[in-house]
């Protein structure tokens, strides 16, 4: 690869955060087979990520990424995930969600059951299941610091407000995973998404493939905190010798 062509396609991503490979080749006039073996290289690099006819920009460690980067990278895998979730939520729960996008794509799922008490951090998760549940569904939001890029709200205003709710299930999500913990980029909000682990009745983690095997600067929870974690089918099977160590549950 040449340091110009490099710098170009690099250049591009962090412009346009995610971009067809018709497109890529379209504006460096090269061949479908030369961007093959540029964005392997990058790749290899972790400096992009590659998907289904296109390719991303993979962000830096520690770094909050972005919703409207979020919402728009493993989209399929994000409905498979919510899919297997929506099993575990019925009418009448209580339950918190956070303002992940992977979490995001079980609102559709949510707005269809009835008396139920749903907490949230998310800005936009709120506004959505104001616009979309039931007249009989209560939506809440936790006081805090309004966070722009991950469009939610943190701190600790919110802990006493909590305090008053018997959680019967809390949906995260996390910026990576390894086989010693779970991640945040962002050191408030992994504080906050343990303290609500701890009111929790039952903690499901949902992450799609690409988190695992990244770690953060903040590590909010071990394994055996979450009673479930579901990912996609593309999840390497060593980490389901992980989840039994650790007398969780791995669905995919």
């Amino acid at each position: 690869m040449t340091e110009i062509r490099r710098n170009q396609i690099l250049h591009l991503l962090k412009i346009h955060k995610k971009m067809s490979n018709h497109k890529l080749e379209e504006k460096l006039a090269i061949s479908s087979s030369t961007l093959r073996r540029e964005i392997l290289e990058l790749e290899k690099e972790r400096l992009v990520r590659r998907y289904r006819g296109g390719v991303v920009l993979e962000v830096e460690k520690n770094h909050v990424i972005s919703t409207n980067y979020r919402e728009n990278v493993m989209i399929k895998e994000k409905m498979y995930i919510a899919d297997i979730a929506s099993i575990f939520i019925g009418s009448g729960m209580c339950i918190f969600v956070d303002s992940s996008s992977t979490v995001k794509a079980l609102l559709p799922y949510i707005s269809n059951l009835s008396n139920m008490v749903i907490i949230t951090n998310g800005l936009n998760t709120a506004y959505k299941l104001l616009q979309t549940c039931r007249s009989d569904n209560r939506v809440y939001i936790i006081g805090g610091e309004a966070i722009k890029d991950a469009e939610s709200v943190i701190g600790d205003y919110g802990n006493d407000f909590l305090k008053l709710f018997r959680i019967d299930l809390c949906l995260f999500s996390s910026t990576g995973i390894d086989e010693h913990g779970i991640y945040e980029a962002n050191f408030s909000q992994a504080l906050f998404k343990k303290k609500v682990m701890n009111l929790a009745n039952k903690k499901i983690l949902l992450v799609d493939h690409s988190k695992f095997g990244k770690t953060h600067a903040y590590r909010f929870s071990d394994w055996d905190q979450f009673d479930h974690i579901i990912t996609d089918n593309k999840t390497d099977k060593k980490y389901i010798k992980i989840a039994e160590r650790n007398n969780t549950e791995l669905l995919f």
